[in-house]
């Protein structure tokens, strides 16, 4: 049976100092992120979306860190999340000062 997990993130929270976003990028993310505009927006719907997944995995923030949950970009432009080299169905939505995040498992 499928799982799911959502989380919702304040944007004026994100920091964008560089020990915090060590913390929530993996490498990859982090080449996408260095060319945004939006950081704060992208920041804050990662930051959701591997919530949103330890949610849906069941284990909380102690699943790992969140640098090692990966969401890139599909060839059509979608989201996908990655971990341990398995793909899970990932949403990701922007509203003022909100990001919101589902994973389904």
């Amino acid at each position: 049976m499928p799982r799911l997990g959502t989380d919702i993130v304040y944007i004026p929270r994100m920091r964008l100092d560089e020990a915090f976003v060590g913390k929530i990028l993996s490498s990859k993310e982090r080449e996408i992120y260095d060319r945004r505009k939006d950081k704060k927006e992208f920041l804050a719907g990662r930051f959701a979306a591997k919530e949103a997944f330890m949610k849906a995995m069941k284990k909380g923030l102690g699943l790992a860190p969140l640098d090692q949950i990966e969401i890139l970009y599909l060839e059509d432009g979608s989201p996908t999340l990655i971990y341990e080299g398995k793909r899970y169905e990932v949403s990701i939505a922007h509203d003022g000062d909100y990001a919101i995040a589902t994973v389904i498992i």
